[in-house]
């Protein structure tokens, strides 16, 4: 099948070769230019990946409008380029005098006779095929290598045009040993060297991020002590072309190539700002790049941003097995904002019918969200980008696909349907069949950010600020201490002023019958009126060694401390982050009901129950709170079954890529 294409393509580029060199090149190039943009829309893949690699450039500075007209020069210029290499038999010195302007060709001159050879080093960038036929027509022939195609009767047709050009076209057996020969003879030996050398190259910056650059250039001018001259041929309009010639570049022996390297990509780096729509952006370039951007998508509610931060920390911990360090992946929160609550409900709908044709779009994302919103979020790049709530779940989907990154979500995407995300984690009272099934994890409680390293971190630093040792004169016993976490209202549960009195008096009670501290937390939901009760029940109480009014003075790791420090964890029963970030600490938990609004079960409810069943959490009513915490304090020193959810959710990290 490929022999068949082969010899039809062949022939297809013999015929247009024919015919391109009898039409004038102004008209050859403009035809170049209308191809390229039925390039630009039947190439899919590549012009996403190409997209992508320009936002991640120049995001800070462009529009997603201005990087899709960007994208379509990109391909305007590759098909300019592959429309002039049909036209290569009108090349000549003639034509080259009249299309091109050859700038420091000093450079080259005055290093013409070097006994150790040149390395002209290009790059896919502008006319890279036409560079190497100006150097050789103007009388300094260059070795240029080949690799070998499977197309090989069009690729040797190619080679030929080439070689009548001057250029010598070394097909096969392209060893190192070649090149060092070429060199010592005083030869120039055309390279190519901005593509990514996978995990063989060395890393240096480019446009900001370490990328795999190939070595080879570098290592064999140091070992022959051929000069390296980097040039670049750069489109000025239509056929007319600059090829600059840069200083030759010296590497000694046995020195440190490193800085060279990072010199050319500088070099690289200044010609593509100068002309991005010439550099060749359809190649995965940062692919081998250890640095990983994670934009984490907020809706400002603190409990979603620490189940979106769990997820990143097992992105970490899974890219760790990889070699990566901590550091290597880069995690960056926006918080975003909707105009209004209707076009909040409005961007899942619009999601529905997202694709990649979306990427330099991006319309109905500014249509729904605030200005400053919208304007703070095009100006990142992103790899991953992670979400929780089915609020923002539409703006992970259009971010992603803007950024060509993969996604994940945490809770039910609205009506986005799940297929929509690379990934998604779901409790289990939000997945009707409750058990895992491709891209989704299903987890007993929600993801957070406690763990054992965390909570002696929050211990230590709620330890520095309260004093809890009991005085020498105290008789000699281990410290006790009841951690209480009191939420407040939401849509289905309601604290109301007598389960707020009942839970003071039991917790007071338990504390003095086990001779214990107490350790206590309001949160930013709890009610004005149980503030209040709050501080008059327990100001004056010597044994609540802690007292933490979070709409008045928040400690950020007050819930971490009070986690690692207590013995017993009293949580109020509405928020699954509270619930879920208690049972983590793996201590005896105790969740009180609150007043419910509504008759029907919810689905948080059955989210207890279950956790009830597995012995993670006693429920019992506020009123029970006393009794409860007396006779299970000493089962709180038993070893508990783990949860599996973090290991789970790292089990399938691996579809965010690592």
């Amino acid at each position: 099948m490929i022999t068949c294409i082969d010899y039809i393509c062949a022939i297809l580029v013999k015929i247009l070769t024919l015919i391109f060199h009898f039409l004038p090149i102004r008209f050859t190039l403009w035809l170049g230019r209308q191809c390229g943009i039925i390039a630009y829309l039947v190439n899919a893949n590549r012009r996403v990946i190409g997209y992508a690699n320009l936002r991640a450039v120049f995001c800070g500075d462009k529009s997603p409008e201005e990087l899709k007209k960007l994208t379509k020069g990109v391909y305007r210029n590759l098909t300019e380029v592959v429309f002039e290499i049909l036209s290569l038999s009108k090349v000549n010195e003639r034509y080259i005098d009249k299309y091109v302007e050859i700038v420091n060709a000093e450079n080259l001159i005055r290093i013409a006779d070097h006994p150790d050879g040149i390395i002209f080093l290009a790059a896919h960038f502008g006319n890279w095929e036409l560079s190497g036929m100006v150097s050789s027509v103007k009388g300094f022939p260059i070795v240029v290598l080949a690799r070998e195609q499977s197309m090989k009767r069009m690729n040797e047709f190619i080679n030929k045009v080439r070689e009548s050009k001057g250029l010598q076209v070394v097909r096969k057996g392209i060893t190192t040993k070649y090149i060092v020969k070429a060199l010592h003879q005083g030869r120039i030996i055309g390279m190519v060297g901005d593509q990514s050398a996978g995990k063989a190259g060395v890393f240096v910056d480019f446009f900001g991020r370490p990328v795999s650059t190939a070595p080879g250039t570098a290592k064999i001018a140091s070992k022959t002590g051929a000069l390296v001259l980097p040039a670049f041929m750069a489109r000025v309009k239509g056929p007319y072309h600059k090829l600059i010639i840069e200083e030759p570049i010296k590497i000694g022996k046995e020195e440190d190539i490193t800085p060279y390297l990072e010199r050319c990509n500088k070099l690289l780096e200044k010609y593509i700002t100068m002309h991005p729509e010439q550099w060749l952006w359809l190649h995965k370039r940062w692919k081998a790049t250890p640095i990983k951007k994670v934009t984490v998508i907020s809706d400002g509610k603190r409990g979603h941003l620490n189940q979106a931060l769990a997820l990143c920390r097992e992105f970490k911990k899974y890219r760790g097995r990889s070699g990566y360090t901590f550091e290597d992946t880069h995690v960056e929160t926006v918080e975003v904002k909707f105009k209004n609550r209707f076009t909040e409900m409005l961007l899942p709908f619009f999601g529905l019918f997202s694709s990649k044709g979306c990427q330099g779009c991006m319309r109905c994302l500014r249509f729904c969200l605030t200005r400053d919103s919208y304007e703070n979020l095009m100006k990142r790049y992103s790899d991953v980008v992670i979400s929780c709530g089915s609020g923002v779940a539409g703006v992970n989907r259009f971010f992603s696909l803007e950024n060509n990154a993969k996604s994940a979500v945490v809770m039910k995407p609205s009506i986005l349907g799940l297929n929509k995300f690379d990934m998604a984690v779901l409790p289990r009272h939000d997945r009707k069949n409750g058990t895992a099934n491709g891209s989704v994890i299903v987890t007993d409680t929600v993801p957070n950010l406690i763990d054992e390293e965390y909570l002696k971190s929050a211990s230590k630093k709620i330890s520095e600020i309260v004093k809890l040792e009991r005085p020498k004169k105290a008789p000699s016993r281990p410290n006790r201490r009841i951690g209480v976490l009191l939420g407040g209202d939401n849509s289905d549960f309601a604290l109301t002023d007598d389960i707020t009195k009942k839970l003071l008096e039991n917790t007071v009670d338990a504390s003095k019958k086990l001779d214990a501290d107490l350790l206590f937390t309001t949160s930013r939901r709890t009610p004005k009126a149980a503030e209040s009760a709050v501080k008059a029940g327990l100001g004056s109480e010597k044994r609540c060694k802690l007292l933490v009014i979070a709409n008045e003075k928040n400690i950020p790791y007050a819930v971490g401390g009070i986690l690692g420090l207590s013995d017993v964890i009293v949580v109020s029963g509405e928020s699954a982050s509270m619930i879920s970030e208690a049972i983590q600490s793996g201590k005896l938990v105790i969740v009180f009901r609150l007043k419910k609004k509504k008759k029907k079960n919810s689905k948080f409810e059955r989210m207890l129950r279950h956790l009830e069943e597995k012995g993670y959490i006693i429920i019992a009513d506020a009123e029970e709170l006393s009794g409860l915490i007396c006779r299970n304090f000493h089962a709180s020193k038993k070893e508990r079954i783990p949860l599996q959810d973090s290991h789970n959710i790292y089990k399938y990290m691996w579809r965010l890529g690592a």
